[in-house]
């Protein structure tokens, strides 16, 4: 042994030995010992070995997988070379087999995170395992876990194939149809092995067929069982004789609870429930993980609520208490005054009676001045104090009253209940109004109170109530000094009024987007922060631009849009630490891009939708876990991929789509019933088809169109008046319809096409309710029409294909009448017409 020659290397002694082939001890020229494990070629798949080698070291070698320092699959006798992992000069390996006992055990969970991690890796990499079994995890000198042997034993082409205990950890269908691993199905195989393992792990017993199992596994400390003979065909059987998964005892915790339903979904039989790849059971320990955090944190932040809410009593009894001293002073200088009058009065009379003598009357004059001054000194102190307490008190209930408002101030603690804040802010400040309505030293806090019932409206969502308030206290503060942080104030009232009037799509938006311009015109810039009044002014172009497209002034959108995105991006490099700005800044641009798209310039809605891209990524940076951003981001890779489609970016395509569907994937891991989330998922399974479907994969592409329409269909069924799923869901119908008639099965093709055409038919009654622009709509529509009578004049259908010809050709010729200039029109109308022609 100690003289075997592989290629240039010269061996050293056996170290191990196994069904594949045997390990020996190497020497690099650093004087480093590594292992050479040499195969056996009748025991291995040479060609599947070296793709799967090749991926791993091409993609960067993953972290938790055993490092491959040299390999050679085209000598007479392939090798491996990597590092030594072993105990002492008897060469224990350092493997999870050797450290069985340990387990279950305090460090069991840490475990199955980190191979879930490691498995997760290598699917990343496009590489799976497919031989899972504790002695093919190795354990380096500081403890991380290394996977080792990955594409060997009941692999695809091997013609000598010998037990080893890691069929146990392998599913039925690897069992009975290794050749499967050539078709990508080892990612779910992974799965199952991976939740085999892992249950023995915590609970030292396999999930199914303990008995048969653990008799023949090796115990633990040895590397195998001699003699063991087989029947994988048996083995399966004896698998699928269990369906369910039970535990031995309770979880200890939720969060164990938790970990045991992510395990009890990799071990599902049918292959098809089966989660897909490890990088979907990794996401999901991890996500279970936030959530833990994520409770500790709330508890808390509950804490620091009730102290904040302890501290908000003592000050709102503080600010009742100046109030009532307040009234109390001000009643006080009503009497003292009242008394003031009727003593000069009696002084007058006196000095009358007492005309006759002069000295008395001077002297009752002189003490009555002296006794009016000090009165009048006193009085005026105190009723210095009490609207200095007053403007005190009325500064307070302001910043309390922002505090009430606000959903998420960072700078104050949040608060629960806020519709029913706004109830009882809303009866204080009405109460206020009418308890002092005669009163003219208090106009202007009525002016005030007027302004904040107009914002408390606002954030109520009542805009007719919030008009009605803001036009109230517009008249309140006709006739008193409005200074420029007041000005600013309700300009930016009048543009949450506009905005709320658009969400709820009211009639008066446009002109309360005029409106809000004016008031933000009349702000004095010089006196206020300039970058925050930019900001309002970017929003109000980026909104307003939105009305404006929906009306069909795609012009006119796109120059607004273009000049907030300006304004914006200069704000945003001036402050880059303000997320908002970046949230606003990629909502232009989206915006932009749809425009743009309407408007026949994909390769300029394309790269806007890039820069999009780029913004939304520094949000997500800066806030990994917020979901809505993510969400955002998910969007605009799909939309970018759609975009690439149409562009004729296959290969682009292909890419941004995996982006959006691993960031969908990992959205749904968090909140499976998402609406958006499930309906782009459907969006991108459409898209791949498509793509599948031009490459000639007839197969797969027929099976990501009826994924993606069982997913939209189930959306449908429970919300039907979502417009987006109905628009999504009526395009693959289309789209399954037309890959059925290239197939020949010209009913089936009729029949989806007509039910997309019914569901778009009632979206185009509503447009603005669909969320789809008219135009897109229409286009839609009469390209989806073309399709129909196409397929009806194949099935021989004249006359129906005839009506529905023309439908077409109507359609197009109302939208050439919009746009004259478009060339994609024009195809359309002249294509519709020719076939009419030839039925004719």
């Amino acid at each position: 042994m100690d003289t075997l020659r592989v290629d240039d290397l010269k061996l050293g002694k056996l170290i191990g030995y196994g069904a594949c082939g045997s390990v020996y001890l190497w020497q690099d020229a650093a004087g480093v010992e590594c292992a050479v494990k040499v195969f056996d070629e009748s025991a291995i798949s040479r060609s599947l070995l070296k793709t799967m080698t090749g991926r791993l070291t091409d993609g960067g070698w993953p972290s938790g997988v055993m490092p491959v320092i040299s390999s050679n699959f085209g000598s007479q006798r392939p090798f491996w070379i990597t590092p030594r992992v072993a105990d002492g000069a008897d060469e224990v390996p350092q493997n999870l087999q050797m450290r069985l006992a340990e387990h279950p055990g305090p460090d069991s969970w840490r475990l199955v995170r980190e191979l879930a991690k490691a498995l997760a890796q290598m699917h990343d990499r496009r590489v799976s395992h497919g031989n899972l079994k504790p002695g093919n995890v190795f354990f380096s000198a500081t403890g991380d876990v290394l996977l080792s042997d990955c594409a060997l034993g009941n692999m695809p082409g091997v013609m000598q194939f010998e037990f080893t205990d890691a069929v146990l950890y392998q599913p039925p269908e690897q069992l009975r149809h290794p050749a499967g691993h050539l078709a990508e199905a080892a990612y779910r195989w992974d799965v199952f092995a991976f939740g085999v393992l892992a249950y023995r792990l915590v609970t030292g017993k396999f999930p199914r067929c303990e008995q048969a199992f653990q008799s023949v596994a090796p115990p633990p400390g040895e590397t195998c069982r001699e003699g063991i003979q087989a029947d994988l065909a048996v083995i399966a059987t004896g698998l699928e004789g269990e369906r369910e998964i039970t535990w031995p005892s309770e979880a200890e915790s939720p969060l164990v609870a938790s970990f045991r339903g992510w395990l009890e979904r990799c071990l599902l039989l049918d292959p098809a429930q089966r989660l897909a790849t490890m990088t979907e059971v990794s996401a999901g320990f991890e996500t279970l993980e936030v959530r833990v955090a994520l409770e500790v944190e709330r508890a808390a932040m509950i804490a620091q609520r009730q102290a904040a809410a302890a501290r908000t009593r003592r000050i709102l009894t503080y600010a009742g208490g100046a109030t009532a001293t307040a009234a109390v002073l001000g009643g006080l200088w009503l009497l003292t005054h009242s008394q003031l009058r009727q003593e000069r009065r009696d002084r007058t009379s006196d000095v009358a009676r007492l005309g006759t003598t002069t000295d008395a009357a001077v002297l009752a004059k002189a003490t009555a001045e002296t006794k009016q001054a000090v009165v009048e000194q006193t009085l005026t102190a105190e009723r210095a104090v009490a609207l200095a307490r007053l403007e005190a008190s009325r500064l307070i209930g302001d910043r309390l009253f922002s505090w009430a408002m606000e959903k998420g101030n960072r700078n104050l603690p949040p608060l629960d209940g806020r519709e029913l804040r706004l109830k009882r802010l809303e009866q204080y400040f009405t109460d206020f109004l009418s308890q002092n309505a005669g009163v003219p030293a208090l106009a202007d806090e009525r002016a005030s109170v007027r302004l904040q019932l107009a914002e408390i409206s606002l954030a109520a969502e009542d805009a007719p109530a919030a008009s009605l308030r803001l036009g109230e206290a517009l008249a309140a503060w006709a006739t008193l000094p409005m200074d420029a942080e007041l000005k600013f104030r309700f300009a930016r009232d009048s543009l949450l009024l506009a905005l709320l009037r658009q969400t709820h799509a009211d009639l008066d938006a446009e002109a309360s987007f005029v409106a809000a311009r004016t008031a933000l015109t009349a702000v004095p810039t010089a006196e206020v922060d300039a970058d925050q009044l930019n900001q309002l002014f970017a929003i109000l172009d980026f909104h307003e631009a939105k009305l404006l497209a929906g009306q069909g002034g795609d012009a006119r959108a796109l120059q607004q849009l273009l000049h907030a995105t300006e304004t914006l991006n200069r704000i945003a490099d001036q402050r880059p630490d303000v997320a908002i700005l970046r949230s606003e800044l990629a909502a232009c641009y989206l915006s932009s891009a749809t425009i743009l798209e309407g408007m026949g310039k994909l390769g300029d809605a394309r790269e806007v939708r890039t820069q999009a891209s780029v913004e939304l990524v520094k949000l997500v940076k800066e806030k990994p876990e917020d979901f809505a951003l993510r969400l955002d981001l998910a969007g605009c890779y799909s939309a970018m991929a759609e975009s690439a489609v149409l562009a004729g970016d296959i290969t682009g395509a292909e890419a941004i789509s995996s982006d959006a569907m691993r960031f969908l994937e990992q959205l749904l891991v968090e909140q499976p019933d998402n609406a958006e989330a499930v309906s782009r998922k459907a969006s991108q399974l459409g898209l791949r088809a498509g793509i599948q479907r031009d490459k000639g994969f007839q197969a797969e592409a027929l099976k990501d169109y009826e994924q993606g329409i069982r997913l939209l269909e189930a959306l449908h069924a429970s919300a039907p008046g979502n417009a987006t799923v109905s628009y999504r869901l009526a395009l693959l119908w289309w789209q399954k319809g037309r890959m059925l008639g290239m197939a020949g099965n010209r009913d089936e093709e009729i029949s989806l096409i007509q039910r997309a055409r019914d569901l778009l038919g009632q979206l185009e009654k509503e447009p603005v309710a669909s969320g789809q622009r008219p135009e897109q709509l229409r286009s839609s529509g009469a390209y989806l029409r073309g399709d129909l009578g196409h397929s009806l004049q194949l099935a021989n259908r004249r006359p129906e294909a005839c009506v529905v010809f023309q439908d077409a050709i109507g359609i197009w010729q109302k939208l050439l009448e919009s746009r004259p200039e478009c060339e994609e029109y024009n195809e359309g109308l002249t294509w519709c017409r020719q076939r009419l022609d030839d039925l004719k």
